[in-house]
């Protein structure tokens, strides 16, 4: 009597029952490949391992077939699977409250768990267990997840085990397919969409439609397939999981796009050509794993295996036990893991290279290092520098007559072209501003008096390249640029933390520009501080111009420098390497009396 007491009590209690509006429906998100899953929940701690790290890419199979979704949402504390029963009326009869009941006393770690229902229209429903790996068919599917045959037949084995208990308890699934099979955070395959047959019945969104049709054909024994209403068997079950085998050999649908329109009703998918083989992709058993499909779809149900016959035929093909494999998988995973981080790794080093290169074209190499590493940048003192300015002779009246986008090409091309060249000199480009160049030798880097020489060889290159370069709008034009230079003590540091910059500070600066802006068109003006550096050099012709009256300075004594003495020989002139590349397009020069014309 108490037994029986028990069981009614099971039958009339609504505990399973669940409000909809408890549950918080997650966000549904469209995959890139145009099918419908939800939003991934976020990571719990027992999400978390290295066999669930195998795939974070599960749901980028190709599922363009698929026009069903699983919709998620959190319920008491966890995340749960939604199965949304499209009723227009639904009644809690004794019938429903039998398979809820026979539901709730299933307990298999191959079922995915019945949670509760809701049963209020419009949001009838059935809540189950959400595994987040999705389903089979995705699984297989996609060709992000490498599948060794081990835990091919780890799969076949859980849906086996799972079937033969659902048959023990006198339940049969009737809708068996890879889609209703799911996988769980730790690469468990799971039987869902199983039992409670009176409470999907009348369901108007079952995945029924006609393009779906071919496909639940396929699944569908070929007994029961022209009957409009069947209960569903043992026998029909195993054909079914036939289908499921096959999609596990061969990693495909079992329904080609070509063979949508023309299978018929006794139709089957052909059995895949097994190879057997060492190889991780091999079959260790073809011969074996073919038969038992042949068996498991025999057109006469009487002939088919039971779910029991199928476990221990699986048992015996599988060769490896379900510890090694996982061994030998995460041996395989580590392997990936080390590639894939040697790979990153190089391509963090390249990226690296360019930032470095980008950051050091910006400031001095000594100086960005301190700032990479948080130190703050000093201002530094030196007692003995040499700058060098110059500008394009006329610019204002070049810009007037020229479009924006003109000048800038102008200014890109002559200002690349001098970059080019003093990489060749212990030097470092201070700015552009316009179209005034300043470049400093001694700073950041001291190289006692050798400043001065970098500088005036560098400054006697760049007059060379003006005497070729072609304006790129107005090539019958010749460019003219002027340039002065100053030697003194300078104190230089990083300025602003937005775009910094390494700027010089100090009275040399302002009379190296008044030495840029009172020389002459193709000509280099030197100070007297200048002029003495480089007479302790002696490598280069210089000539006196003269008293000159400088704004803020007063008399200055100034000096045109010519040209390295080194490159007169016999009257003729020596040029820089870029322009002995491009000779041919040099005017005619004679040089007289220490001066070039």
């Amino acid at each position: 009597m108490w037994f029986q007491y028990q069981k009614q009590k099971m039958l009339w209690d609504e505990s399973w029952i669940i409000d909809f509006s408890c549950i918080k429906q997650d966000c549904i998100i469209q995959t890139a490949t145009g099918s419908m899953m939800s939003a991934p929940p976020a990571l719990s701690d027992s999400n978390i391992s290295c066999v669930t790290a195998l795939s974070s890419c599960t749901t980028a199979a190709n599922m363009s077939r698929r026009k069903y979704f699983t919709q998620t949402g959190r319920y008491d504390g966890r995340t749960v699977a939604i199965k949304k029963i499209m009723k227009k009326a639904f009644a809690l009869s004794k019938t429903i409250r039998k398979e809820v009941k026979q539901v709730r006393e299933l307990d298999h770690p191959n079922l995915c768990k019945f949670i509760g229902g809701c049963v209020e229209v419009p949001n009838v429903a059935i809540v189950t267990e959400y595994c987040p790996k999705g389903s089979l068919s995705d699984v297989l599917l996609s060709e992000d997840i490498p599948l060794n045959w081990g835990f091919r037949f780890s799969f076949a084995t859980d849906i086996a085990q799972g079937m033969a208990y659902l048959h023990h308890h006198k339940m049969y699934h009737g809708r068996l397919k890879s889609n209703n099979c799911v996988i769980d955070d730790r690469w468990v395959c799971k039987i869902a969409d199983y039992g409670l047959q009176s409470y999907r019945k009348e369901d108007t969104c079952d995945g029924s439609s006609s393009a779906q049709q071919p496909l639940i054909q396929i699944y569908t024994a070929p007994e029961i397939r022209t009957l409009s209403d069947f209960e569903p068997n043992s026998m029909a079950d195993v054909y079914s999981y036939a289908i499921i085998l096959l999609e596990i050999a061969t990693r495909s649908d079992p329904l080609s796009k070509d063979d949508v329109h023309s299978a018929e009703c006794s139709w089957c998918p052909p059995l895949a050509e097994l190879i057997s083989g060492k190889a991780e992709n091999s079959c260790p058993c073809p011969t074996d794993y073919v038969e038992l499909i042949e068996r498991c779809r025999k057109s006469n149900p009487s002939q088919r295996p039971t779910f029991e016959q199928v476990k221990k035929t699986l048992y015996k093909m599988n060769p490896v036990s379900p510890v090694d494999m996982m061994m030998t998988l995460m041996e395989k995973y580590n392997k990936h893991l080390e590639i894939l981080v040697s790979e990153r790794t190089q391509d963090l080093m390249h990226e690296k290279q360019k930032t470095d290169r980008l950051l050091y074209s910006m400031l001095p190499k000594q100086v960005a290092d301190d700032l990479r590493q948080g130190k703050h940048a000093q201002a530094q003192s030196y007692s003995s520098a040499t700058i060098f300015f110059s500008d394009i002779v006329g610019f204002t009246e070049l810009s007037s007559s020229s479009t924006p986008y003109q000048v800038v090409d102008l200014l890109n091309k002559l200002y690349t072209t001098f970059d080019e060249i003093i990489d060749n000199y212990d030097v470092y480009k201070v700015e552009t501003i316009g179209d005034a160049y300043m470049v400093v030798s001694g700073v950041p880097k001291e190289n006692g008096i050798l400043h001065a020489g970098e500088i005036a060889s560098m400054a006697l290159d760049l007059l060379d390249v003006c005497k070729i370069f072609k304006i790129p709008h107005k090539p019958n034009t010749l460019l003219k640029i002027r340039a002065g230079i100053h030697s003194g003590a300078v104190v230089a540091g990083v300025v602003g933390t937005k775009m910094p910059r390494y700027c010089l500070f100090g009275d040399t600066v302002n009379t190296a520009s008044r030495m840029e802006s009172t020389s002459e068109a193709l000509k280099i003006q030197c100070s007297s501080s200048a002029y003495q550096l480089l007479e302790q050099i002696g490598e280069y012709v210089l000539v006196c111009r003269g008293n000159l009256q400088v704004k803020g300075k007063g008399d200055m004594v100034t000096y045109w420098l010519e040209a390295l003495v080194s490159c007169l020989q016999a009257g003729k002139l020596s040029l820089c390497p870029y322009v002995r590349s491009h000779l041919g397009k040099l005017p005619k020069i004679k040089y007289t009396h220490g001066r070039v014309y």
